[in-house]
């Protein structure tokens, strides 16, 4: 039984790293003689897990496996598998862990661990805030891709809300360079006038950015240059989050 189920794991393995494959071919790097590679294959095409291409009869992953991906891919819950990470930074920093995400526009709050310090943070789960002047929306729009740099850039509103805010198209190009350069962003008092903050990127399986991991302090207890000394941690912790989510490297 073992054996058997061992020789249709190597199958599927085999066609995950193929394109398409012929009966033969699939026989001949497995080790197996046509009949019993047939018998599998006929198995695995009744099931849906495998499909035969009927013009040229070589064979490849079929639609279950679609199904399947989809289904974890659905049940993947961000802030299930970041918040243990998220309360590991509060532990080792003492600030506030935000995690977000954006639409384009705007960057949402999706999750928040609170500073165990008495001074406390505004920002609540649920808030959105701008991409130009956050550190989280600043490392997010640095990796997506190029046409969609522009096309976000080319539309934003440079509103200006302290004397640091980026207030336009090209200094934020220029600040993104800087982001891709450096693997974390900052912030340094571009949103908000007391507040200071660095964030790093979270890839999906795609190997997409779709999310940021932050740490946020009140600039009266840590300034931007005190901040920073927790990037290493910050980008290790946005790592294991990326890979907990499917990315591989």
């Amino acid at each position: 039984m073992v054996e058997t189920l061992v020789r249709f794991f190597k199958i599927i393995d085999l066609l995950e790293n193929s394109s398409e494959l012929r009966l033969k071919d699939i026989s001949d790097q497995l080790g197996l003689d046509k009949s019993t590679t047939h018998r599998f294959l006929k198995t695995l095409l009744e099931y849906n897990y495998v499909k035969m291409n009927p013009d040229n009869k070589k064979y490849s992953l079929g639609l279950k496996f679609l199904n399947i991906s989809s289904k974890i891919i659905d049940s993947i819950d961000i802030r299930n598998i970041a918040q243990p990470h998220l309360f590991e930074l509060e532990k080792n920093t003492n600030e506030t862990i935000h995690l977000t995400t954006f639409d384009g526009k705007k960057v949402f709050y999706i999750d928040k661990i609170e500073s165990v310090k008495p001074i406390r943070m505004y920002s609540r789960i649920g808030n959105v805030a701008p991409i130009h002047c956050t550190a989280a929306g600043k490392v997010i729009l640095a990796f997506q891709r190029d046409n969609v740099i522009d096309e976000i850039t080319k539309d934003l509103d440079y509103i200006q809300f302290t004397k640091n805010t980026i207030t336009s198209k090209e200094n934020l190009l220029k600040a993104l360079e800087e982001v891709r350069n450096n693997g974390f962003a900052i912030d340094d008092s571009e949103h908000e006038e007391f507040i200071c903050c660095i964030a790093a990127p979270i890839r999906d399986y795609s190997r997409r950015v779709g999310y940021a991991v932050s740490i946020s302090a009140i600039k009266t207890r840590m300034n931007l240059s005190e901040l920073i000394i927790f990037k290493d941690i910050l980008i290790k912790k946005a790592d294991v989050i990326s890979k907990e989510l499917g990315y591989i490297e």
